[in-house]
């Protein structure tokens, strides 16, 4: 720990502290139980997770959050708490107790890239590391969540969604969720049910059908449309990723494959898929032929509390 600076949380013993200043002359700073929060992410820097951060969770509408408040996002070195996103190895500053530290797995567990090193630092520094799956992982690896970037909340929903259904889909086809979009998508135009199709994978089709869509802008699949049709590029227990938290932030009903326990989350909020394409065939056949009997009632705000950071703060932290 610097020699010159400690920090302290009331709740701590005042006098203690106070026999170190007189002693040492420690410039003492008390943080009222403050967490000054740093990022570390193996896919970008510290201030561009600071800036996503503070935009996806309305950190303007909280109260609590600021440098003198309850908990902030710092770009410095004055942390006292660490939240590690994949797998970045940071060499932390002296002083930081292990409980003060946990991980984010914003990718499924086959995308991950955990090396030997990368768990090895783990069970040293880091005193939960949430993840979707957790397969044979030790300790500190534990099965949930890892508040996974999404879109920026809407100000207010549409009264009325004027189109029916979407589904997206890219030109990637290594992981299985990639590859069963365009099974969906090839059976679907094969029929005349009005789902329109979005994304560069839009490309691989050489036909002239207006429900091929293309490249879109950030809620164009979902804002106007009553049904999403959701597709994680994996089956995992508990992974799930913006393509289901986007839909729901725009009040759209998640036809959905991916997290085995997505009613955790979101509870009757979702319908599920099960990869079979005949079988999911008729089901969407179902919703377009009665879209009223099927269109869920989205608590927005229910989904926001679940997927928001900083509303679980202190709940990640031990």
């Amino acid at each position: 720990m610097d020699r010159s600076q400690i920090y302290i949380f009331i709740g701590h013993d005042l006098e203690y502290y106070n026999g170190l200043y007189n002693r040492y002359k420690y410039n003492i700073t008390i943080l009222y139980n403050s967490m000054i929060i740093r990022f570390f992410s193996s896919f970008c820097d510290t201030a561009e997770c600071k800036k996503i951060y503070e935009r996806i969770c309305e950190v303007h509408k909280m109260p609590n959050y600021g440098p003198d408040k309850s908990f902030y996002i710092t770009t410095g070195d004055d942390y006292t708490h660490v939240i590690i996103l994949n797998n970045a190895m940071p060499q932390l500053k002296p002083g930081i107790p292990k409980s003060n530290v946990i991980g984010l797995a914003h990718e499924p567990l086959a995308f991950l890239g955990l090396t030997p090193q990368f768990i090895e630092y783990a069970r040293k520094y880091i005193h939960t590391y949430y993840i979707g799956e957790k397969g044979n992982l030790p300790e500190p690896f534990v099965e949930q969540h890892g508040y996974i970037w999404h879109i920026t909340p809407l100000v207010t929903l549409p009264s009325t969604k004027h189109n029916l259904m979407s589904i997206m889909i890219s030109q990637k086809g290594f992981a299985p969720g990639h590859r069963y979009r365009h099974v969906l998508v090839q059976h679907i135009l094969r029929t005349n049910l009005p789902i329109d199709i979005y994304g560069r994978g839009c490309r691989y089709y050489d036909i002239r059908d207006s429900r091929l869509k293309g490249d879109f802008t950030e809620k164009e699949p979902y804002e106007s449309y009553q049904f999403h049709i959701c597709i994680e590029n994996f089956q995992t227990p508990r992974y799930f990723s913006e393509k289901i938290t986007n839909t729901l932030l725009c009040g759209t009903t998640p036809i959905y494959l991916g997290a085995k326990h997505i009613d955790e989350y979101f509870p009757h909020m979702v319908y599920g898929l099960t990869g079979n394409v005949q079988e999911d065939m008729r089901f969407l056949t179902e919703v377009v032929e009665n879209p009223n009997a099927f269109r869920k009632s989205i608590d927005v705000s229910a989904v926001k509390c679940k997927i928001n950071l900083f509303e679980n703060i202190r709940d990640v932290f031990p």
